[in-house]
């Protein structure tokens, strides 16, 4: 497969694209407050991966990113805690999708 460069800007419209195709999130927040709440947990996934270090090829640890991200996500967003499980979970999978459609994740 081969790899393509990776964009923020691409990346949060394919996650995007995936929310509002998926639907679940229309009925609790408008495409507004959903475009923020992509933009902040993308935020805080790239926080996390530098912290890690797996921005420098460090392995990332799923459970501990989603612990982090749902952490940062609930203290941010308080209206929307009881929905931040599924947008964060639906997040990762959204964002692996994007990212080994661009053959950048390196399954160990």
């Amino acid at each position: 497969m081969e790899t393509k460069e990776y964009s923020e800007a691409e990346a949060k419209a394919y996650i995007l694209g995936c929310f509002r195709e998926q639907g679940d999130f229309a009925e609790v927040a408008d495409d507004a407050q959903l475009e923020k709440m992509v933009s902040a947990v993308m935020a805080h996934d790239a926080a996390f991966m530098k912290q890690t270090g797996a921005d420098e090829g460090e392995v990332y640890d799923d459970d501990a990113a989603y612990d982090y991200m749902y952490e940062k996500m609930t203290a941010q967003f308080p209206d929307f805690k009881t929905y931040m499980l599924r947008l964060v979970e639906d997040y990762m999978d959204y964002s692996e999708r994007y990212l080994d459609s661009l053959g950048l994740i390196d399954w160990e």
